[in-house]
């Protein structure tokens, strides 16, 4: 795959993260930074907005890390280059159907992505749905495999004949939502104008350009933009150290108060009783 191409939408981008390594890896930091690489992988990272597949090219930007106040842990930048699963609204997909019914079409893609089709994005005009058909399609091996559909499957008017050649089907992106640290893709069978797209469907920004990521993520063309984001995580650690060290010390003030309440009620019962007798 090229350096700083699109293939499809598998995209390499070369990018900057922001390590917190445990302490537990210090004498073997690239162990402990690959250990969280791969915790990115087969998930949806908003930095490079889309899945990770897999990670090479690691590199580290900085000869020590930063220990902040009483943290244990070691704060520097790497570089890594990323395989990015990325699909791009408006472009063109292909999915094996593993669903229909009526309202939509269930896809596979890659046989690891979910995709639907809703049934307000296939044309009626040239499909219909057919609630007693049954469909065969072939497997990757190539023999046939019969399935029996149940709730019946879409199909051309024309001819009857079923709307997935061999099982699977072209369609267009229209919307791509995460959910649950992954993309599911919204496609259409029909061309989406623009005005007629939910608010989550609107494109938020042209793709990643690798090459250009790839010049900010060099050490020696280190930006402001990076100076800001380290500046930014450093900000959020002191935070939210100051903060604990915060609520620490309002514990043992509040424990002290604690204490000395019960001393002095402890005192005056002893002096009344004291006094009693």
């Amino acid at each position: 795959m090229p350096k700083t191409g699109v293939t499809g939408p598998f995209v390499e981008v070369t990018t900057k993260i922001y390590i917190h390594l445990p302490p537990c890896f210090a004498t073997k930091p690239v162990e402990g930074i690959q250990e969280q690489l791969n915790g990115f992988l087969m998930r949806y990272m908003p930095q490079v907005e889309g899945v990770v597949l897999a990670h090479s090219d690691l590199k580290l930007l900085e000869s020590s890390g930063r220990i902040m106040y009483d943290s244990p842990y070691s704060h520097f930048w790497v570089s890594v280059k990323l395989l990015v699963w990325k699909p791009v609204k408006g472009s063109t997909l292909h999915g094996t159907i593993n669903l229909q019914s009526p309202d939509h079409i269930g896809l596979l893609i890659y046989g690891t992505f979910n995709a639907s089709i809703p049934s307000e994005f296939i044309p009626k005009d040239k499909y219909e749905f057919n609630p007693n058909s049954t469909y065969s399609h072939s497997k990757q091996d190539g023999t046939e495999a019969a399935i029996n559909v149940l709730n019946g499957e879409w199909v051309l008017k024309s001819t009857g004949e079923s709307i997935g050649h061999e099982g699977s089907i072209e369609f267009e992106v229209s919307d791509l939502v995460r959910t649950n640290d992954m993309l599911t893709v919204t496609g259409s069978l029909v061309k989406v104008p623009v005005t007629m797209r939910r608010a989550s469907m609107m494109v938020k920004g042209s793709p990643i350009d690798a090459s250009s990521v790839k010049k900010r993520s060099a050490p020696e063309e280190e930006d402001e933009e990076d100076h800001k984001a380290a500046g930014t995580t450093e900000d959020n650690d002191r935070k939210r150290i100051k903060k604990e060290k915060k609520k620490e010390k309002k514990n043992k003030e509040e424990k002290k108060e604690e204490k000395k309440e019960k001393k002095e009620k402890k005192d005056k019962k002893e002096k009344k009783k004291a006094k009693d007798e």
